[in-house]
């Protein structure tokens, strides 16, 4: 019942029958204690849930792997790595041997706050104490090495990961693709889009999205707008972004008319272009000299009512 109700998000009613069954005959257990913590942090209410776990250990009720993983993930949460060494010190203390999950959980914070040394410290802790790490737990860590630019390390630990017998997901791919293309390595993104067709894994539209923006940013049109007509042949549906990705690309080389035709292709069929989409194609056409298409251009924006926020480059007329 209590789990039921923390899960639900009737927390302050899970904690009121905590609270009647501590004046009763049947006293709350482990589970029950666990499941209020764990949906206190889910709620972001830590210090209650920190209340509450030292609560549980003076009332003698022993916190379990489960318990500690909670508040360690809800201190990770909000930076609170010096309780999230503690919490780690009791359950070593204690003999409570911490789990993959429990590893996790420390190495994605710990990568998104860009401290991927540590976390790189933690995967190999897991080793030493015989914990194999997850496909989550490479997940988080490729993920912090990309978006950090160490594209290196992150090659490194996926051919690990693969070495040890983890395969990757559609997320780890992504992750890899994304980093090869914030630095204009193409060719190696291209290459992950390949691996993963090979290995069984389907590239998605995010993986497509991915692939079109590195193109756009490398102004490799021909090869971005190849990847956009897989995606139509493959049946996926090519979001706003994709194509704002695309229209960018081509208007920063000056291919006006094929981004013109893309952005009328949005209005006609649809996905509905935004504010951005709209910035992108005027910016291009200022930038490009086309000065009159674009006047015309928010003439019509304004007539059809158009986002007010869409920018103008005036500083070019």
């Amino acid at each position: 019942m209590v789990d039921g109700l923390c899960k639900t998000g009737n927390i302050d009613q899970a904690i009121k029958l905590l609270k009647d069954m501590e004046k009763g005959n049947c006293k709350p257990n482990i589970v029950m204690y666990s499941a209020i913590i764990d949906g206190l942090c889910k709620d972001n209410q830590i210090p209650k849930a920190q209340n509450l776990f030292e609560e549980m250990i003076s009332k003698g009720v022993a916190p379990d792997v489960f318990t500690y993983s909670s508040i360690i993930q809800g201190v990770c949460s909000l930076g609170m790595w010096k309780d999230a060494e503690s919490y780690v010190n009791k359950m070593v203390n204690s003999r409570v041997s911490p789990n993959v999950v429990t590893f996790s959980i420390m190495i994605d914070a710990l990568c998104k706050d860009g401290k991927t040394e540590k976390a790189q410290i933690l995967l190999e802790l897991m080793s030493t104490r015989s914990v194999r790490p997850n496909v989550v737990t490479y997940n988080s860590l490729i993920d912090g090495l990309c978006n950090l630019g160490q594209w290196k390390e992150a090659t490194k630990l996926f051919d690990l990961m693969i070495e040890r017998g983890v395969e990757p997901n559609i997320i780890i791919y992504n992750a890899l693709m994304d980093g090869y293309c914030l630095h204009n390595r193409m060719d190696e993104a291209t290459k992950v889009l390949h691996s993963m067709v090979v290995r069984g894994c389907e590239p998605d539209v995010i993986s497509y999205s991915i692939l079109i923006n590195g193109y756009g940013k490398a102004k490799k049109l021909n090869e971005a707008m190849q990847i956009f007509e897989d995606m139509r042949s493959n049946g996926l549906p090519r979001g706003v972004i994709t194509y704002n990705s695309l229209i960018d690309g081509l208007c920063k080389v000056g291919r006006i008319a094929p981004a013109q035709e893309l952005f009328m292709e949005m209005q006609a069929r649809g996905p509905s272009p935004d504010v951005y989409t709209y910035n992108i194609f005027l910016d291009g056409l200022f930038t490009n000299g086309s000065y009159e298409e674009a006047m015309d251009w928010m003439a019509y924006l304004m007539i059809t009512c158009a986002n007010q926020t869409t920018w103008m480059k005036r500083e070019t007329l």
